[in-house]
């Protein structure tokens, strides 16, 4: 993580606190850590990348809420959010200068979950990667409760789950891919980065029968499929002949009219109509994208009536990188369909080369109450061939610059 950081070119500082769980007197120390290194020579950049781990989540938590400005996002692996809980009144109030019962009556101003506002306010992005069965930082009480919380708030924050795991030393919080993205994408100066999703699918999952939306909380019921390795780290096979999908159940989230979404795609028969995603179940009229033979292809609604049928992109429209709309097999493709209502324009994406831009007329629709979303099936018997990953909506028309950023972030995942 550490190599990773330093290779993207972001500097690294910390600075001992003791056990001061977030106390004034830890942030005043934490406060001269920051003018040090922004006004030493060199200087560093004034927005820093605050990385939380365990009880670290206390200190930097309260100090981000009284320096927002600071502040590019917050990463945490199983990170402390509430006194309450770790390590309780009782040991915490001395790092305090106060009594417990003190504490409890004033916890509005120095328990990370109780102090969300300012940082929603900011729009800091953040992603916590934390164990459903740890013990000593429950998940439901701090990263579930922040994430609760923020989410309310209208602030962005994606939570990954690790399944089996506690408060421990396991490789996969400290190799976790999306974490060192995540952090090196906002330490990064590229100002056209892409912003957090309200949904997003990973399918990491290696058991169960949940597809988790590790951003917006819209869980999926898995239908059949199989788990088989991703674009980074695992994916689902969906099987046309055994009408493998996903279902997502209505949420209010997606009464869009201007979106984004993108996923990873792989076939592994030549394709009929093999659907990635559609909302048409319970109800016509909203949106699909799928493959087949001669295109990628999709279609925009209003809830009542089509608006375009033709979201096309064919085999001659090979843009600037010569690769068209016939797909080849066993070989990984970024699509991205941008439905821009106020521009009253498509633009379609392969690999993040923009192969068309079609205009419309009307208010499109991504999804309405009575229906269902379904990932791998986009309408009646259109299910894919193939491997999905990285499934994300975002409720925002993403710029070329934003989906060149969004593909680069798994472009070094081989094919």
């Amino acid at each position: 993580m550490i190599d990773r950081f330093l290779d993207a070119g972001i500097a690294i500082a910390g600075v001992d606190v003791g056990e001061s769980y977030g106390s004034p007197t830890g942030r005043a120390t934490y406060t001269a850590l920051y003018n040090y290194v922004t006004q030493s020579k060199p200087r560093f950049g004034p927005r820093a990348c605050l990385l939380a781990r365990s009880r670290g989540g206390l200190m930097l938590y309260n100090w981000a809420a009284e320096n927002t400005e600071k502040v590019a996002c917050i990463a945490g692996i199983y990170p402390v959010c509430d006194l309450r809980s770790y390590p309780g009144l009782s040991r915490a109030c001395g790092a305090y200068k106060m009594t417990e019962s003190e504490l409890a009556d004033s916890l509005e101003l120095h328990n990370p979950v109780a102090r969300l506002m300012s940082l929603g306010k900011a729009k800091i992005p953040i992603l916590h990667i934390h164990g459903d069965v740890d013990k000593v930082v429950p998940l439901k009480s701090n990263s579930g409760e922040v994430a609760k919380r923020y989410r309310s708030l209208g602030g962005s924050m994606e939570l990954i789950i690790a399944h089996g795991q506690g408060h421990n030393m396991w490789n996969g919080f400290f190799h976790c891919d999306a974490l060192v993205e995540f952090v090196i994408d906002h330490g990064s100066t590229r100002p056209h980065r892409a912003p957090m999703p309200i949904a997003r699918w990973r399918f990491d999952e290696a058991e169960g029968q949940i597809a988790a939306d590790s951003v917006g909380g819209h869980h999926g019921k898995i239908v059949g499929t199989k788990t088989v390795t991703g674009k980074k780290i695992a994916a689902r096979l969906f099987d046309r002949k055994e009408g493998d999908h996903v279902v997502i159940e209505y949420s209010k989230d997606f009464e869009l009219s201007t979106f984004t979404v993108a996923a990873w795609i792989k076939l592994t028969r030549p394709p009929t109509f093999s659907g990635i995603l559609g909302t048409r179940f319970g109800g016509e009229s909203t949106f699909d994208m799928k493959v087949n033979s001669a295109k990628v292809h999709g279609d925009i609604g209003d809830g009542t009536k089509w608006i375009e049928t033709k979201v096309n992109f064919y085999a001659d429209d090979k843009g600037a990188n010569g690769q068209g709309g016939v797909l080849d097999l066993d070989r990984w493709y970024h699509i991205v369909y941008v439905i821009d209502n106020e521009a009253q324009r498509c633009r379609l994406y392969l690999d993040a080369d923009l192969k068309k831009t079609i205009p419309f007329v009307g208010t499109p629709r991504l999804m309405k109450p009575g229906q269902q979303m379904r990932i791998g099936n986009s309408s009646s018997d259109e299910f894919m061939d193939g491997v999905i990953d990285e499934v994300c909506i975002w409720d925002q028309a993403l710029s070329g610059e934003q989906v060149r950023a969004l593909d680069e972030s798994l472009s070094s995942a081989a094919n």
